[in-house]
């Protein structure tokens, strides 16, 4: 009895052992289990963190070489806006030199600085950076300051105007003709231009002028001019409205059509007095070929003398204006 006891107590504690065992052996397995589960997730979660990290490597790259054009557009674009107002520096020192540099005889305007204003068709003008007297070309006004005449009607008048138009302009330019630049008096022989209009033709049209000194080949403006005084004496404006005063008196030297053998500067012609026969007296074709000997002039009672030749009718012929 006592056996049969032992033994299934025996059985009883053995399968208590084995049951132990056994639950033991499925914790072990499981966390086994569980480990290479976790191990799994890792190794998965590495390969997906890899690209990642790549993409963000490419990323950063890519941002690197962004900014590196960047600089390079901006450092480029610097050099570019250099070399533009380099360009443009150099061109406008170009500019400049070519403002001074005008061609003689051309159409060129050249700009000047009123100094003074001497009468009707004179002037003072500061030019390439000195004071020189300029004569109004093609024109001749009254005098207002003659040391044998004296003052003329409408002398005053025209030498107001004159001031008037130098005084009161933005811009004052000259232009020279073909001809010769200067008279035998170093006076410059100009069209006067007061901010884009001719003064010279203004003295003409308001009848404070009229067209004279006639020294080919420096007559571009002269059909201009003399259509201008042409309206003049229509309208009876200035000197035209005293009728003889100051009046073209068909002067030789005026006349265009006689004037071929004229030079531009009447101290370039090389015309020589032929005295009359039998008269005594010296004879010159126009007052040009008169002043080559008698630079002032000659009153009436000298040999030279010629009324043709006396255009205001002073007893005075060919005097300088």
């Amino acid at each position: 009895m006592k056996k049969g006891l032992l033994w299934c107590l025996s059985i009883i504690m053995l399968s208590i052992i084995v049951s132990g065992c056994s639950e033991e052996h499925v914790d072990n397995a499981e966390k086994a289990q569980v480990s290479k589960e976790d191990e799994k997730l890792k190794n998965e979660q590495k390969k997906s963190e890899e690209p990642n990290k790549s993409l963000e490597e490419k990323a950063k790259k890519t941002e690197v070489k962004q900014n590196q054009t960047k600089e390079d557009n901006t450092k480029e674009s610097s050099h570019k806006q250099e070399d533009v107002e380099q360009t443009e520096s150099t061109s406008a020192d170009t500019e400049k030199e070519e403002e001074k540099s005008f061609t003689p005889g051309t159409t060129d305007r050249i700009p000047v600085e009123l100094a003074s204003t001497v009468d009707g068709d004179t002037a003072k003008f500061i030019y390439n950076d000195s004071q020189e007297s300029f004569r109004f070309l093609l024109i001749d006004t009254p005098e207002t300051k003659h040391p044998r005449i004296g003052k003329q009607p409408f002398g005053q008048e025209a030498s107001d105007r004159t001031k008037e138009l130098l005084t009161n302009a933005n811009q004052i330019e000259v232009e020279f003709d073909v001809g010769g630049q200067q008279d035998k008096y170093q006076r410059y022989l100009a069209y006067i231009y007061v901010d884009g209009e001719m003064v010279n033709e203004i003295l003409v049209k308001e009848g404070l002028a009229k067209v004279a000194y006639v020294y080919p080949p420096s007559t571009r403006y002269l059909e201009r001019l003399e259509s201008a005084e042409a309206t003049a004496k229509e309208q009876k404006l200035g000197i035209w409205s005293l009728g003889s005063a100051f009046e073209d008196d068909q002067n030789t030297e005026q006349s265009t059509s006689s004037s071929t053998n004229v030079q531009s500067t009447p101290e370039s012609t090389t015309e020589t007095p032929s005295a009359a026969s039998n008269s005594g007296k010296e004879s010159y074709p126009n007052c040009t070929a008169l002043r080559e000997v008698y630079s002032n002039g000659v009153p009436s009672t000298h040999p030279a003398y010629d009324s043709k030749h006396d255009r205001d009718k002073d007893n005075f012929t060919c005097e300088a204006s």
